[in-house]
C-alpha cells in the first residue's frame, strides 16, 4: 500500500471515530403508558382559552337558574271549617225533615186549614181535601231538590275548604233556597183543591163590617 493510501485510510478512521464520539446519546425510553386525552402535561403548564374567547364570566354557557317560586301558602281557617261542617250536618237533618214534610203535605192539608181557621176565628173549615193532578209531580220535585241542594252545598264547601276560601255561607244559602222550594210546593198542594183554595181566600180577605 502506498503512503497516500495509508494516510487516507488513517484519516477516514480518525474521522469516523471522531464523528461517532461527537454524536449525542439516545434519550431514555419512556416506560409510562401512552397518555390518553392529555393526561400528562409539562410541569407548570395550564390551559388558557384563546384571547378572543375570554370573558369576564368564567362559565358564560351555564345560565344561573331562576330561584324557585314558593307556592302560596293556603290560609288556615279553623273556625270557618268548624262552622261549615256544623252547618252541613244541620243541613242534612234539615233536608231530611223538609223531604218528609213535603211528602206529608196532602195528608196534613186539612190540619193546616183547621189551624188557620182557629187563628182567624172562622168556622168554615173544609172537611175533605182532594189533591190536584200536579201534586205528585210537585212533591217529587220538592224532595229531589232538597237532596240536590244539600249535595251541591257539600261538594262546593269541600272545594272551597281545600282552596282555603271562606265556605260557611254556602250551607246557609242552600238552606234558604231549600225553604223557598218547600213554600212553593206547599202553595201548589194547598191551591190544588178548589174547596181549600176558597177557604184560604175567605180567611185571608177582611170581613166586611155590618
Amino acid at each position: 500500500m502506498s503512503q497516500h493510501g495509508a494516510a487516507r485510510s488513517s484519516d477516514e478512521s480518525d474521522g469516523g471515530g471522531a464523528a461517532r464520539g461527537d454524536a449525542p446519546p439516545a434519550p431514555p425510553r419512556d416506560e409510562r403508558p401512552r397518555p390518553q386525552y392529555g393526561e400528562y402535561a409539562p410541569e407548570g403548564w395550564s390551559w388558557q382559552p384563546p384571547a378572543d374567547q375570554r370573558t369576564s364570566d368564567p362559565a358564560p354557557q351555564m345560565a344561573t337558574p331562576p330561584p324557585p317560586v314558593a307556592a302560596s301558602a293556603r290560609p288556615d281557617r279553623p273556625a270557618d271549617r268548624i262552622v261549615t261542617i256544623l252547618l252541613l250536618v244541620l243541613g242534612a237533618f234539615g233536608a231530611a225533615y223538609n223531604s218528609f214534610s213535603v211528602i206529608a203535605m196532602p195528608s196534613s192539608a186539612l190540619e193546616s186549614a183547621r189551624m188557620s181557621a182557629a187563628m182567624f176565628g172562622s168556622d168554615a173549615v173544609p172537611t175533605t181535601f182532594t189533591p190536584g193532578p200536579a201534586v205528585p209531580a210537585a212533591i217529587a220535585i220538592g224532595v229531589a231538590a232538597q237532596l240536590v241542594l244539600w249535595v251541591c252545598a257539600l261538594l262546593w264547601s269541600r272545594a272551597r275548604l281545600r282552596a282555603g276560601a271562606l265556605s260557611w255561607w254556602i250551607p246557609l244559602v242552600a238552606g234558604v233556597v231549600a225553604f223557598v222550594v218547600v213554600m212553593i210546593v206547599a202553595l201548589i198542594v194547598f191551591t190544588s183543591d178548589p174547596a181549600l183554595l176558597e177557604f184560604l181566600r175567605s180567611v185571608g180577605s177582611p170581613t166586611p163590617a155590618p
